[in-house]
């Protein structure tokens, strides 16, 4: 009697998983009636830490086991009938390894590296429904002058800065040469905005399109993550009874607190006022609404509601609906380099691509229907992403920067 899918599940968890059982899982992975199985499993884990000694794969487990589940042969010689024996148990680094990377993550981190697994062997099946073969390439009209069959996830920040002079944005390294008395860039890589005078021209930090999203300090010590295609101003010193940036796009904000002097972030027609703590705006113009998220602390939105932690408002044409069932992982996946889509339209889907690597979408006829689900890192090539889209029968072509949705 083979063993059930729950019971194989929590053997590869605790490393008890034998070499016929990991073939046994394996098969259970593709098959389409236990997805459901999968997902219950996963949402019943989904919220416990991950142990000191978290498990992690190598990246040669990693390509052996994806390769194994397309019926491949991994590069170095292996069988592709049998199941690797690495699948066996996880790949736990040894004590300094395991050490320096749960200092490096926060103690939140979610059972999602662990389970790393489960998204190879089934070949994104589990995360993103469907999927049961490699990413598939863009295809490109060389009739119109298409340069290559793909577009790279962007691998630099290269925010522009300027200083209340219309037209006279300076690219980051620049602006750390000419300015340096107004901003330094920290060890970190954070960029450091120090305090000059609150008469002295406003500072303007743009991430455009196609770059990564910027670390910033500002000059109270607040510090800001800007994220694609956003642009944040604030003063070169703050008013002494009133902190005030204005945002375009999106942001999250972990403000430092002070009694006597709240901090207000104005988007459009929306102010959202707190004293010190931590949340996110999504305010982007195409999205048809706003959306702020607490994580930590206090929020007065739009002078008269109230979010606390783990609240969102939702605000549409002024109106303002408050949020309690929120997927903070869905939040904030931009800030930790992930596509996270939970249901989400494939409109939606394409409008975000169309920011992250800085090309243009286009309707060749109407737009296309139908909602997906799955996480994916930002670092993956446009073609990796778009193959989500194709298997819900999405069509498109790639005309150099433009994205033709057919």
């Amino acid at each position: 009697m083979e063993p059930s899918l729950d019971i194989l599940l929590q053997k590869w968890l605790d490393g008890r998983l034998s070499k016929q059982q990991a073939e046994t899982l394996l098969d259970y992975s593709r098959d389409p009636a236990l997805r459901t199985a999968f997902d219950a499993w996963m949402e019943l884990h989904y919220n416990e830490q991950m142990s000191a000694a978290g498990f992690f794969f190598s990246k040669r487990q990693k390509k052996d086991i994806y390769a194994y589940a397309l019926g491949r042969t991994p590069d170095h010689p292996a069988s592709p009938s049998q199941a690797p024996d690495d699948l066996a148990k996880p790949f736990a680094f040894d004590a300094e390894q395991v050490q320096k990377q749960v200092q490096r993550r926060k103690k939140s981190k979610r059972l999602w590296r662990a389970l790393a697994v489960i998204t190879t062997i089934s070949c994104l099946t589990f995360l993103f429904y469907k999927i049961n073969r490699p990413p598939a390439s863009v295809t490109a009209d060389t009739g119109h002058g298409s340069s290559g069959q793909d577009i790279t996830a962007p691998k630099l920040t290269a925010p522009t800065i300027s200083w209340g002079v219309q037209g006279q944005a300076l690219h980051l390294d620049q602006a750390l040469k000419e300015q340096a008395t107004r901003v330094k860039r920290a060890a970190d890589g954070r960029l450091v905005f120090l305090k000059t005078s609150a008469l002295a021209p406003p500072s303007d930090i743009t991430v455009p399109k196609g770059s990564r999203p910027v670390h910033i300090q500002l000059p109270d010590s607040s510090e800001v993550w800007i994220n694609t295609g956003s642009t944040l101003s604030f003063p070169g010193d703050f008013a002494p009874d009133k902190r005030t940036v204005r945002l375009t796009g999106e942001a999250y904000f972990e403000v430092r607190h002070k009694d006597k002097q709240p901090f207000e972030v104005l988007q459009e027609s929306n102010s959202v006022l707190v004293l010190g703590t931590h949340f996110n705006i999504n305010g982007y113009k195409d999205n048809g609404q706003t959306k702020i998220t607490l994580l930590e602390g206090l929020v007065e939105v739009n002078h008269h509601s109230y979010l606390h932690p783990l609240e969102q408002a939702a605000i549409r044409d002024g109106n303002i609906q408050v949020r309690r069932d929120i997927d903070l992982q869905e939040v904030m996946a931009w800030k930790n380099n992930q596509f996270y889509f939970n249901g989400t339209s494939a409109e939606e889907i394409l409008k975000q691509l169309s920011r992250w690597y800085n090309i243009e979408i286009v309707y060749k006829s109407q737009i296309p229907k139908g909602h997906y689900s799955g996480i994916i890192s930002k670092d993956n090539s446009l073609s990796q992403v778009l193959s989500i889209l194709e298997t819900g029968g999405i069509k498109f072509e790639l005309h150099q920067k433009a994205l033709w949705i057919l």
